[in-house]
């Protein structure tokens, strides 16, 4: 699905005013028609409904909305900000309102509109919209306070929720307004979809206006896509009939340890699973004999240790990785000075692909602003697949922060260092720094410890066999959700293991495969 920060709405908006004689008069009436016809699916007619209407072309959607409703509804307006309606359209549809008998309440009775608040069967939020960044004006808190205080009113957000960033998903510190349901108006709003967000959004109703949705997307340059069913099919790679094992490319997994030994059991199936044509491992020799026995398809380079590897040890390694087309490091490989030694090493060099999982982030995390650095001036494609707090210990970021800002701080970091980034996480996002995929499965029947290695195999599997790299990320969250959902549905939220992930993640591509 495709989705559209506020700037680019302004355009779209232009766009068809200017291209396609759809005027913004037009585009506001269809606006306050697919509120109006969600409140008539939603609460009885006869009802009282306030509508709380800003100085912008939100406040025209809510005044829109009111000449539909005011015939079968009890139907007030607040004008939020008492000045009316600042553009030529908004005013068109508030004069409309007012000659058919509408009454409008200013904001100055704080306590009189608390009261109408309290006493409605539906609030419509039609203040801010798109328009809202930042800090919640105080005068609006207690507004605020009074919509989540009406907890038996359905309320309707037009476009976005009170307190809502559309481009980033954060939100207000106070005052953001928890709605029963968001009707997002010619495109969604990446915002909308990403936490903390998401949990004011409510149900989430999209209207296209009408707008020819196929001629806007030829015409404008979306970055910003929610990986839905479609979206994921389209990025699955052909799989096809004349192929051979080096059809498909080679993915070296330096993974595992001897305190966390299931991580390389769950990253090696994740891997074998994701359709590349050959796995190898990396690892220490006690490792490598249990593996063998459950994965004989592996190709093993026994080594005596990872955690004290020589300089001539951590040579030979590099050299190898350039035998792949992909290296995975890091799934339980605890943070030794010999594994940071060989990620210093691995980035300085020319080579393969390089996915960063886990305990990899976390070592480099230990250089401080060094190991962004050398991201960023590594030769090759790096990839980094954290969860909130190794991703907090990498950017030295609060982890509180990184959650109420995960749009905005992946993308920066991606866009610093030339990384991709796999933030996880509910609606997990994946970034170069330019393009923003936002995973729409998942549950938290992966919130388990090893949930995360299956990911990394499968992240280096579908990056080894010639998937462009954000594809490969995008392709790989939405499938780890899908299986997870699929999961929970016969084992619950509760009983979901890790080790079950790998198979279900086939069951899931072939599904949305055929």
């Amino acid at each position: 699905m495709l989705l559209a920060r506020s700037r680019m709405i302004s355009d779209i908006d232009r766009y068809c005013a200017e291209e396609l004689s759809m005027p913004l008069h037009l585009l506001m009436g269809r606006a306050g028609a697919a509120v109006a016809r969600l409140i008539r699916e939603s609460v009885p007619t006869g009802s009282t409904v306030t509508i709380l209407a800003g100085k912008g072309n939100n406040g025209g959607d809510g005044y829109s909305a009111a000449c539909l409703l005011m015939d079968d509804y009890s139907v007030a307006v607040v004008d939020v900000f008492s000045m009316g309606q600042r553009t030529e359209e908004g005013r068109f549809y508030l004069n409309k309102y007012l000659s058919n008998g509408g009454r409008v309440e200013k904001f100055e009775e704080m306590d009189d509109i608390c009261k109408l608040i309290s006493d409605s069967d539906c609030i419509v939020d039609a203040i801010f919209g798109t328009g809202f960044a930042g800090r919640m004006p105080d005068p609006l808190r207690r507004l605020s306070d009074s919509i989540n205080l009406a907890t038996r009113a359905f309320k309707v957000a037009i476009d976005v929720p009170l307190g809502v960033n559309a481009d980033d998903g954060s939100v207000a510190e106070s005052g953001a307004c928890a709605m029963s349901a968001t009707v997002a108006l010619s495109f969604v709003k990446p915002g909308l979809l990403s936490f903390p967000a998401k949990a004011y959004v409510g149900r989430l109703v999209l209207d296209d206006l009408g707008i020819p949705r196929q001629e806007i997307a030829d015409r404008f340059a979306f970055t910003d896509f929610y990986v839905d069913r479609d979206l994921a099919r389209s990025l699955l790679p052909n799989r096809p009939e004349n192929s051979n094992k080096g059809s498909f490319g080679k993915l070296l997994c330096i993974v595992g340890s001897e305190q966390y030994r299931g991580a390389a059991h769950l990253a090696l199936e994740g891997a074998l699973r994701g359709g590349v044509g050959l796995v190898g491992f990396l690892g220490v020799r006690e490792l490598v004999g249990e593996l063998s026995a459950k994965f004989p398809e592996v190709i093993y380079h026994p080594v005596d240790t990872v955690a004290d590897m020589t300089d001539s040890d951590i040579g030979e390694a590099v050299a190898l990785q350039n035998k792949y087309n992909a290296v995975l490091i890091g799934s339980g490989s605890g943070t030794s000075s010999g594994l940071l030694r060989l990620i210093r090493a691995t980035l300085a060099t020319d080579g393969p692909t390089v996915i960063l999982d886990a305990d990899a982030i976390n070592a480099l995390s230990s250089l401080g602003n060094d190991a962004t650095v050398m991201i960023k001036n590594s030769p090759r494609t790096v990839l980094l697949t954290p969860h909130p707090l190794e991703f907090s210990r990498l950017t030295g970021n609060d982890v509180s922060m990184v959650q109420l800002h995960r749009i905005e701080d992946a993308s920066k970091f991606a866009a610093e260092t030339g990384a991709l980034l796999l933030l996880k996480g509910a609606a997990t996002v994946c970034t170069d720094g330019g393009t923003v995929y936002i995973n729409s499965t998942g549950s938290s029947a992966l919130s388990k410890a090893g949930s995360g290695d299956v990911l990394a195999g499968f992240v280096g599997a579908m990056t080894a066999s010639g998937v462009r790299p954000l594809s490969a990320l995008a392709i790989c969250a939405y499938f780890h959700g899908y299986a997870a959902d699929s999961l929970s549905q016969e084992l619950s939220l509760f009983g979901v293991t890790p080790s079950d992930l790998p198979r279900e993640i086939c069951r899931a591509i072939a599904d949305v495969y055929r």
